[in-house]
């Protein structure tokens, strides 16, 4: 089935060529056929409109000083059975063939030789996350093959008297072609895309068509680790959300994924992703140094991030001066004289409850708290009410 829709394809693009009913089983063969019928040719490199110039396909001739022209044969690119394309051998195996529904006449270089060519589109790959550049990228490829009469498509490069003049549009972004030649070499384009949906829509325009034909490019998920931070207080002490999304689909299916640490624990490291908004994940510093993040899932690319460890001078700094200051406050208070114990004292104090907290989450201050975070006045603030009221168990 599939290859007779090929077929039907290349009758209707190739509109002077039929396949042959004696064909190898799985192979197509082109053979000369010219319908009789009168098309609209346009030739463009010339000021008077030519629009409305009408010929049969296959008699279709440049006037002394035409150097090029072009007619439709349809309406929207189709895909090509490249079975039929024996000059594409080279060309990955896996890429999908398609052809623009415009057929160009136009002279060789240098000589009075009149050519048709059609311009093929190759879509070799699917987008692909970059994680360097932190978006989707991949690559079309455009071929203009000469077409002889007989149906043969015919490697041999050629260059042309006049360029034909394309633009590849997709989002914001315009890109020019000018094709010189036809056949060899091929023109590659490549397109990148920050955040699509399954796939991009591309336009080729061209001087018959300046809205464009569309073809959509597919888009390969990925899934993403990302963090706000890239460093947290090393030894255990501090805690980092990292947040796992899904991205480039819109269709979504439970996709089960493991997130790996090199260094320091993760909390409910093995999730499931069900839809586009992001999962949160909780990393627990380890000793000191870089800790390298990734996802484990197989059929899907994913990025690495990296945090580093740092040891926690301002943790130590501010828990040890806050417990002080709050033990030279219960002694003024107490009207006592100040010495050199008791600020000693609501130092290590002050350092231990704030340990105990986000090292072990227990809090030894007589009340609890509601949050985890970690933060310069929490920290201060811990040790400077231990430092003045002393441990106490919460009860919790």
């Amino acid at each position: 089935m599939k290859k007779a829709m090929a077929a039907i394809l290349l009758i209707a693009c190739f509109p002077s060529f039929t396949i042959s009913q004696n064909a190898p089983a799985g192979k197509y063969l082109l053979k000369p056929h010219f319908i009789q019928q009168q098309v609209k040719f346009k030739v463009t490199d010339t000021a008077k409109d030519t629009s409305a110039r009408v010929a049969e396909v296959g008699k279709f001739k440049l006037n002394p000083g035409e150097n090029k022209a072009v007619t439709l044969t349809g309406t929207a690119i189709t895909q090509l059975d490249r079975s039929v394309l024996p000059m594409l051998k080279e060309v990955d195996p896996q890429a999908t063939v398609y052809m623009l529904p415009e057929l160009y006449y136009a002279k060789v270089e240098g000589t009075n030789e009149q050519i048709s060519y059609r311009i093929l589109f190759i879509d070799s790959a699917p987008l692909k996350y970059d994680v360097g550049r932190e978006l989707f990228e991949g690559s079309i490829r455009f071929i203009p093959v000469e077409v002889k009469d007989s149906g043969n498509l015919q490697p041999v490069p050629k260059a042309l008297s006049v360029p034909e003049d394309i633009i590849v549009s997709y989002g914001i972004v315009s890109i020019p072609l000018s094709i010189k030649q036809v056949n060899w070499p091929p023109m590659d384009v490549t397109v990148t895309a920050s955040d699509p949906l399954d796939s991009v829509q591309v336009k080729v325009l061209t001087v018959s068509n300046p809205a464009g034909y569309p073809q959509n490019l597919r888009v390969e998920p990925a899934i993403i680790l990302s963090s706000t931070r890239t460093t947290i207080q090393g030894l255990g002490i501090q805690t980092l959300p990292v947040h796992v999304t899904l991205k480039g689909v819109s269709s979504y299916k439970d996709v089960p994924v493991t997130v790996e640490t090199s260094l320091g624990t993760i909390d409910s490291a093995s999730l499931t992703l069900t839809d586009d908004q992001p999962r949160e994940v909780i990393l627990r510093s380890e000793s000191l140094g870089r800790i390298d993040l990734k996802v484990v899932s197989p059929n899907y690319r994913s990025n690495t991030i990296s945090v580093e460890a740092v040891f926690p001078w301002l943790f130590l700094l501010l828990s040890i001066l806050g417990g002080m200051i709050g033990g030279l406050g219960k002694n003024l208070l107490g009207k006592e004289k100040v010495t050199l114990r008791p600020l000693a004292l609501g130092s290590i104090i002050g350092l231990i409850a704030a340990v105990a907290y986000w090292g072990l989450g227990i809090v030894l201050i007589g009340f609890s708290v509601e949050t985890r975070g970690l933060n310069e006045a929490m920290v201060f603030g811990f040790g400077l009410i231990a430092g003045f009221f002393g441990l106490k168990l919460s009860g919790k």
